[in-house]
């Protein structure tokens, strides 16, 4: 099964870059959302909380993305192109993908630009449900015979 047309839309202007697959980063993306997702499960600060579920969220993406024989180009807004790709493959419901969106948006504000209002307990719970969908969508979609993902 070749990868969506959009994958191939996107490297034609420039917002993603061929990768090559490999089976092992693949499966250390899946790794490490797992180590993300069970740490963010302990008893912490939401923030910490939250940028452990935002990181096992973007390591799903990754997973998706070279499963596909892509990688986010170095242009702005490369996070959130993957992030609201592979919310559409691993068919996020609409209404995730936009808090998904949101919680991208809360993360950029907080990481570049300032830290107020503080991230909420909400955000974080939200951001790990998240997490928790897009893991086992992508092990599913990755898991699907090995020609899958071939262009």
């Amino acid at each position: 099964m070749p990868r969506p047309p959009e994958y191939d839309n996107l490297l034609k202007i420039g917002s993603f870059k061929e990768a090559v697959t490999s089976e092992a980063s693949i499966a250390q993306f899946l790794r490490t959302a797992d180590d993300m997702m069970a740490a963010a499960q302990h008893p912490m600060p939401d923030s910490a909380r939250f940028f452990l579920a935002y990181e096992g969220m973007f390591s799903v993406v990754m997973a998706v993305l070279e499963f596909h024989g892509v990688r986010p180009a170095d242009t702005g807004g490369h996070r959130a192109t993957a992030i609201r790709r592979v919310a559409v493959d691993l068919q996020l419901d609409v209404s995730r993908q936009s808090v998904l969106g949101r919680l991208h948006d809360v993360r950029n504000r907080v990481t570049y630009r300032a830290p107020l209002p503080p991230i909420t307990k909400a955000d974080a719970d939200a951001l790990l449900a998240i997490l928790q969908e897009m893991l086992i969508a992508g092990k599913a979609l990755i898991a699907k015979p090995a020609d899958a993902g071939q262009r």
